[in-house]
């Protein structure tokens, strides 16, 4: 009779009493283990993708916010007003001038002529003034005998033309040292010279531009917000900015909100109809409101350059009840204006 292959499988021998034992696994337990791993690490994996993108849906639709921001300035264009041979220019492109310093000197010699001849043209209209007006009195003077009534007049007339000669000598006075004064072109406003278009030599013609100033005490900021948050922004909201070319966050306040900007469809095509543009019924983009924003500081060490761009942030008011909580371990604006 054949013998049966016994199924059990052995063990390996026990061990004395008082010696370390080691645990056998099971083989195919191991097996099992190892197939629910891989599960295991998919759903986790979902899971922290669902969190992260919870976290960004939630500071998307938080705060209002922008990528979209620009560092503005006031920029004086400076022609002078009268013309002449430039005979100094004490100033480079890019240097900073305050308020009051001399820029450019135009050859102030022909103003010095026009101003002397204004003063002798006064003198003369103050004798000629003097002359009729006595001869004005004389004439009163006599009875209606010894002249009549139309030559009076004719000498009162005389007298009151020699007035006006006077007042309008007086005038071309004025005007002459004004112009006198205009050969000196002074800064408006503490800046940077820019675009500086002129040399020492060259000619400069009254109202032709010659140089332009950025006025260093009016920067502020443009952040161009999407429709949909424009609402919850209120003139006065603290504002935070980080600024590409700064590795600092800055403080700001809202100063205004735009009440308009250019609908292209308003515009007529060149027939007079109305130009429409397409648009996919399906997908809308949110048009942007631009929001002046002023800087609270301005740091020492941060060079501002109007055309610079950055990202805002706006904390708007809990009481309005618009603004959703966003995730206070995780602001993703932080990074992505980095």
């Amino acid at each position: 009779m054949p013998e049966i292959a016994s199924t059990t499988r052995k063990l390996p021998p026990a061990k004395p009493a008082g010696r370390e034992t080691t645990t056998v696994y099971d083989p195919p337990s191991i097996k099992r283990r190892l197939r629910v791993l891989p599960i295991l690490a998919t759903l986790s994996i979902a899971a922290v993708a669902a969190g992260a993108v919870w976290i960004l849906w939630q500071n998307y639709m938080g705060k209002p916010w922008t990528r979209d921001g620009t560092v503005r300035a006031y920029v004086v264009t400076l022609a002078p007003e009268v013309s002449g041979k430039v005979v100094e220019l004490p100033i480079k492109d890019n240097q900073f001038v305050h308020k009051g310093d001399l820029l450019m000197k135009i050859d102030p010699r022909d103003y010095h002529v026009a101003v002397d001849l204004a003063k002798a043209a006064i003198k003369r209209a103050e004798a000629d003034l003097a002359n009729k007006t006595a001869q004005e009195k004389r004439r009163n003077a006599l009875t209606d005998l010894a002249t009549s009534i139309e030559e009076k007049q004719t000498f009162t007339s005389s007298a009151e033309m020699a007035e006006a000669t006077l007042a309008q000598q007086n005038a071309n006075l004025v005007q002459a040292s004004n112009n006198l004064e205009r050969t000196e072109l002074r800064s408006p406003v503490n800046g940077w010279i820019t675009n500086l278009l002129i040399r020492q030599g060259d000619y400069a013609t009254a109202g032709q531009q010659v140089m332009s100033i950025v006025d260093a005490d009016s920067f502020w900021l443009d952040g161009y917000f999407e429709e949909t948050a424009v609402n919850q922004i209120r003139d006065g909201d603290p504002a935070k900015i980080w600024l590409l070319g700064y590795d600092k966050a800055l403080s700001g306040r809202v100063d205004s909100v735009a009440r308009g900007i250019v609908v292209s469809n308003a515009t007529p095509g060149n027939s007079g109809l109305a130009n429409v543009n397409p648009i996919f019924t399906w997908v809308r983009l949110a048009q942007r409101v631009p929001v002046r924003i002023h800087f609270d500081e301005i740091p020492k060490d941060l060079r501002l350059v109007t055309g610079m761009t950055g990202t805002i942030e706006i904390e708007p008011k809990e009481e309005r009840g618009t603004r959703r909580t966003q995730h206070p371990l995780f602001d993703i604006r932080l990074f992505i204006s980095k």
